[in-house]
């Protein structure tokens, strides 16, 4: 029987390999990708699959079953574990089928999928389908949280290199359109034009391009971080996760900025049932309020309710609130997050007991990098992008939002949005 340092230095050789591949994949074959995970984790075949609808289509697979054929198969999504993964929104497993209540389950009735860990995938910021392992076996372990933190990386990794893809392609339709329009327009206007896209364009590379090589720095410092020893290095590691914790907020903020200038977004309506929307949304920040002893109290509506506005759109504004009342409170006091259903509308109080605003600093609050006298107690990021978007995602969603706040007293943001969003 194998040592466990065998086996640890094992699994860490096979990290590596990931790692390198991961750097150097410039197309979009992840058959030996998946290869490796599948060893990592023990399971017999690994899936990349697009969901259409209710269609479940293999994009790129591994399995140890040389003779199984699943590239561009299409399967009925309600027949995959993929479903409940998608409709959970986060990694997802099963350490025996036969032994639990998913026994009658279609994955495993029809196609004998005993074991399965996955997770959901994006593109665009939207859900393009799963990454996710499976066998006909039980799971030779139960899954861990190494295990799972291993296929949210790798499934992140996977959204990015599939944002960066779909960049490139609008890139290259951009760059034809201006071609034809360089001949149109008068040499000044030409150059000063092809100026500005340049900037823009090359803003939004950097931003894509660095996503994936700090993925895979993050994803290692977490997998190392397990090896930690002694309290001095765990302080270490955690400055340093923070740190990257910050990059990628600024990285998604000036994401989401130029998204909105250079493309822009038309809601997708869907029906969202807000009690447990805003509940998932809080639950996001739990770990970093519990950094700072800061209490999240929410309290919901009295009955369900569900309205029809984008979800993706709603959660970068209650982010964004939510984020600044954490970021600019002091240790050990209290958010209150509340909601309120009006005949129309409803709304969404986030209220602090943080320093408040100045009132001849609030009609500088919704403006784009602005930063105002108030500093982070925890020596969080700031990027003075966080209220100018909320600003301009809210009109999106045809909403408003007001503002209370005493200072040293903290502040109440209000969201008013309409229980069914019209777009034109």
């Amino acid at each position: 029987m194998a040592s466990t340092n065998s086996i640890e230095e094992e699994r860490m050789n096979e990290i590596y390999k990931i790692t390198s591949l991961l750097i150097q994949t410039q197309s979009d074959d992840f058959k030996e990708i998946i290869g490796i995970a599948c060893g990592f984790l023990q399971m017999e075949t690994g899936i990349i699959a697009k969901i259409v609808d209710q269609d479940y289509q293999v994009l790129d697979f591994y399995s140890a079953n040389k003779e199984l054929q699943l590239k561009n198969q299409v399967f009925d999504l309600q027949d995959t574990f993929c479903e409940i993964t998608l409709t959970e929104n986060k990694v997802f497993d099963i350490d025996d089928a036969e032994t639990s209540h998913l026994k009658g389950h279609p994955c495993y009735s029809k196609f004998q999928t005993r074991s399965y860990i996955g997770v959901p995938i994006l593109s665009e910021g939207k859900k393009f389908g799963t990454l996710n392992f499976s066998s006909s076996y039980a799971s030779p372990k139960s899954f861990n949280q190494a295990d799972r933190d291993f296929v949210q990386y790798l499934g992140q990794w996977i959204s990015n290199y599939l944002d960066k893809r779909s960049f490139e392609k609008q890139i290259a339709e951009k760059n034809e359109q201006l071609l034809k329009l360089n001949q149109e327009l008068a040499d000044n206007n030409e150059n000063l034009y092809k100026i500005m896209q340049e900037k823009d364009q090359l803003s939004q590379i950097l931003l894509h391009d660095l996503k994936s090589p700090l993925s895979n720095i993050k994803m290692l410092s977490f997998l190392f971080e397990e090896m930690v020893t002694n309290s001095e290095t765990e302080e270490l590691f955690g400055i340093f996760n923070k740190s990257m914790q910050d990059v990628f907020h600024l990285i998604s903020q000036m994401e989401t900025l130029n998204s909105m200038e250079n493309n822009p977004v038309k809601p997708y309506v869907e029906d969202v049932e807000i009690n447990t929307f805003i509940k998932d949304v809080v639950g996001n920040f739990l770990k970093s309020a519990d950094e700072k002893q800061i209490t999240l109290n929410y309290e919901p509506l009295a009955s369900p309710l569900t309205i029809k506005t984008d979800s993706n759109l709603l959660t970068r504004v209650i982010n964004n609130i939510l984020s600044n009342a954490i970021k600019f409170s002091a240790f050990n006091k209290e958010v209150f997050i509340t909601l309120q259903n009006q005949e129309n509308q409803f709304s969404v109080s986030i209220r602090d007991e943080g320093p408040g605003i100045y009132p001849q600093e609030m009609d500088k609050l919704f403006k784009r990098f602005t930063l105002l006298s108030n500093k982070p107690t925890n020596n969080e990021s700031s990027s003075g992008l966080g209220l100018y978007i909320v600003k301009e995602l809210l009109e999106k969603l045809s909403g408003t939002i007001n503002v209370i706040s005493t200072p040293g007293q903290g502040s109440i943001f209000r969201v008013n949005l309409p229980l069914t969003l019209v777009v034109d």
